[in-house]
């Protein structure tokens, strides 16, 4: 039986994903691109501790960026014969952890290695629970989701997570193997991981599956993206699908954790609204969310509509097409629409220079954002 809840509140995901750490039997898998040993950290680290008290298999792997601060101290708090722990792609500078890096095999030093994929993340969010359920999405292990403060009273970054079992699972556990093992696949298909709807197959073009799913819309794409800088074929995609008179919003944060990010994704406006696609900015909260709304299926996931998450990360993401996460995904963006800024061409032209400059010259190196 498949069941696909999505999560929308940083309290409630932690929550829920806390309690199912506790009730697992025989094996944690925990994969995240940010684990900071803050107040929600240190109620993972207890929680994964106790797995290994009952005998519970535990592997737990982190970017050498993301968790480039905490990764010493968390193989020195977890590590253990019951729990394994590896870090992608460490700093090269980074010597004290190479043992626990995870490696592809090079034929030439470590060193060499990790200053050759110094570019190259594992920016996926995945918590596989005893080959049974599987937890993805945006949430990274880390107290910056509720506003850097544990306080309720904070407005809470705008994210979205999904707790789903059934046959996705297995494959969700058997692509982290090969990501654990570095096996059976190319760098090239390393980069680019899957999309899942109730059976996963590697994305040997992470892009191009993605606006496949694009073409192939009917009725409407609604989408929410933290980092939008799109690559020239997604933007026709888009624009060919406005056209074509389906439902097409895009909706961006006006304020942004990259500080500058809101002003970059602004010099796309004017080509996306001439083409007939509505542009929301969302100032609620920080969006953090990589979802889509394609039709009747719901994409959430880890992927950024830019270059890092096309080109340079490994990234995970789930197609779900249950008609309770459908309705929850539709409710969720109406709702936030309501509390978004409708951008028209004349907010485009109102924009001054300077921060049309200061959005343009990133464009320079947008293969690398």
């Amino acid at each position: 039986m498949i069941t696909e809840t999505l999560f929308f509140d940083p309290e409630q995901y932690f929550s829920q994903l806390l309690v199912d750490i506790e009730q697992a039997k025989s094996e944690i898998i925990l994969e995240t691109y940010i684990f900071k040993i803050d107040e929600v950290g240190k109620q993972f680290i207890s929680a994964l501790q106790r797995a290994c008290q009952r005998a519970v298999q535990v592997r737990l792997l982190v970017d050498g960026v993301g968790s480039y601060l905490d990764a010493g101290r968390l193989i020195r708090e977890l590590e253990s014969e019951q729990c394994q722990i590896r870090i992608f792609h460490p700093l090269p500078w980074d010597f004290k952890i190479y043992k626990n890096a995870l490696s592809a095999g090079q034929k030439y030093s470590p060193l060499l290695y990790h200053i050759a994929s110094i570019n190259h993340r594992d920016h996926r969010k995945l918590c596989i629970i005893d080959g049974q359920i599987a937890w993805l999405g945006s949430f990274n292990i880390t107290v910056d989701h509720y506003n850097r403060k544990l306080d309720l009273n904070e407005n809470r970054w705008h994210d979205t997570g999904l707790r789903t079992s059934g046959e996705v699972v297995e494959a969700l556990k058997h692509n982290f193997e090969q990501v654990w093992h570095r096996k059976g696949e190319t760098r090239r298909q390393r980069t680019r991981q899957f999309l899942a709807i109730h059976t996963i197959g590697t994305r040997k073009q992470h892009s191009r599956e993605i606006i496949d799913l694009l073409q192939q819309a009917q009725s409407r794409i609604w989408i929410t993206n933290a980092y939008f800088n799109p690559s020239n074929r997604l933007l026709k995609a888009l624009k060919m699908a406005a056209r074509h008179n389906l439902s097409v919003m895009l909706m961006v944060p006006s304020r942004s954790d990259i500080s500058w990010f809101p002003y970059f994704a602004r010099t796309y406006y004017a080509d996306l609204l001439n083409a007939g696609i509505r542009v929301f900015e969302y100032s609620v909260q920080v969006i953090h969310s990589k979802t889509m709304l394609i039709d009747n299926t719901v994409l959430v996931g880890s992927t950024n509509l830019n270059f890092r998450s096309f080109v340079h990360d490994l990234e995970v993401d789930a197609l779900v097409s249950g008609t309770e996460a459908v309705k929850q995904m539709e409710a969720k963006f109406e709702l936030d629409i309501e509390q978004c800024t409708e951008i028209t061409l004349q907010h485009w032209r109102n924009y001054s220079l300077i921060l049309k400059l200061s959005g343009w010259l990133p464009r320079m190196l947008r293969y690398w954002l």
